[in-house]
């Protein structure tokens, strides 16, 4: 989405070294709400190296957990699975101690549901049957653009004009103040000249 971007012109008398850092404000982020309910799921099937399927990245917030092993997932021989979320690994989140036993012959015919709220990181998980060991992955889950933008706009300043063979400008010059913002986006920017108040 494009944002409106005020540039300033400020023009200097011979120098403009008085010339402070612009100050560029975004705007604020959107209120953060209850985020939308996500669904993830995964399936397992007779293969004991890998999930038949598995999401790679979520949003933070509430999930509801699909997990299932069953013969329309493509188990044939009853094999269980878990889907167990790693929570003694520092490098990954550990805030959601998923872990879901699944077999096309239990009570639920292999489809389990479980709700859970993710936090922005990684999660590792794995099946924690013996020999399973390969059916592991990471999903990543992004904050989703809620919550308060903190991240500054990024400024600059570019002076034109002419200058002496000292390198000050002659008369006058022109500095041109721009900020940009990947966020929220730029609401204004704001420049003083020396000691003067911010405009």
């Amino acid at each position: 989405m494009n944002r409106r971007i005020w540039t300033a012109l400020v023009t200097a008398v011979l120098t403009v070294l008085g010339l402070t850092s612009p100050v560029a404000h975004g705007r604020p982020a959107p209120e953060p709400g209850a985020a939308a309910e996500q669904v993830l799921t995964w399936t397992a099937g007779d293969d004991i190296t890998r999930y038949t399927s598995a999401p790679a990245t979520a949003v933070a917030g509430k999930a509801t957990i699909v997990f299932e092993n069953s013969e329309a997932t493509g188990n044939t021989t009853a094999m269980p699975h878990t889907l167990t979320f790693d929570v003694s690994d520092p490098e990954y989140n550990n805030d959601v101690p998923l872990n879901i036993l699944a077999s096309p012959l239990d009570a639920n015919g292999g489809r389990h549901t479980a709700e859970v709220t993710l936090t922005p990181g990684r999660y590792r998980y794995h099946c924690t049957i013996p020999g399973h060991g390969e059916m592991e992955g990471i999903l990543t889950v992004t904050d989703g653009g809620s919550g308060e933008d903190t991240t500054a706009p990024e400024t600059s300043a570019t002076v034109t004009g002419e200058k002496n063979a000292d390198g000050a400008y002659i008369g006058h010059a022109t500095v041109t103040v721009t900020a940009t913002d990947a966020g929220s986006g730029v609401d204004r920017v704001e420049y003083a000249v020396g000691e003067g108040e911010f405009r």
